[in-house]
């Protein structure tokens, strides 16, 4: 194989990749606001949880119609497990679409998993940390510039990068650290 073929296969696999994680369909006028609005239209406050409580699970943004073409069909069903000093807790989500874990109030653009009352900016957690982003076929995790880096097990995941997650997966921001349980994925999901 050629250099050249190697970069244009390369970049076709860029291409693929940016095509995959781009959730929102085109040709809506501001696909964004219209998120934001019925996010906060069905928004019910939610937290974690003692693990030892039966966990409910939280549309994230929120539950789409059969004609809404906004968000995924099918979510992905995941518990956030937050070790904090010898307490841990859960939080059910249901990702329809991208959620920034971080500290502050959701807005246009910028649905955000509201950390500070687990001692978010202690641990060194930004206001929009990190993204998570499910797709049709995996769920990425997004680093945004944060001050204090994101790590996935152990492993630096670089800013702008969509790092995949799998069932398990140690998410670490700054010093606050989450596991990720993947319940129920997509059909078609790897």
């Amino acid at each position: 194989m050629t250099t050249k073929q190697a970069n244009d296969q390369a970049t076709e696999e860029e291409q693929k990749a940016i095509r995959e994680t781009n959730v929102l369909a085109g040709g809506v006028a501001d696909p964004m606001a219209i998120v934001y609005e019925r996010f906060m239209a069905h928004y019910q406050p939610f937290g974690f949880r003692s693990r030892h409580e039966e966990p409910s699970y939280h549309p994230i943004p929120y539950t789409p119609g059969l004609d809404d073409e906004l968000l995924l069909k099918e979510p992905w069903r995941i518990l956030l497990e937050l070790y904090s000093g010898e307490q841990r807790m859960i939080m059910g989500v249901d990702l329809y679409g991208d959620v920034i874990l971080g500290r502050g109030e959701s807005r246009p653009g910028r649905i955000i998993i509201d950390l500070e009352s687990y001692k978010a900016q202690e641990l060194g957690v930004s206001r929009e940390h990190a993204m998570l982003r499910p797709t049709a076929r995996h769920l990425f995790t997004i680093d945004q510039g944060s001050t204090n880096g994101t790590l996935v097990n152990g492993a630096r995941s670089g800013r702008g990068i969509a790092t995949p997650l799998k069932d398990e997966d140690l998410l670490s921001l700054g010093n606050l650290v989450l596991m990720v349980h993947i319940i129920k994925k997509p059909s078609g999901a790897e």
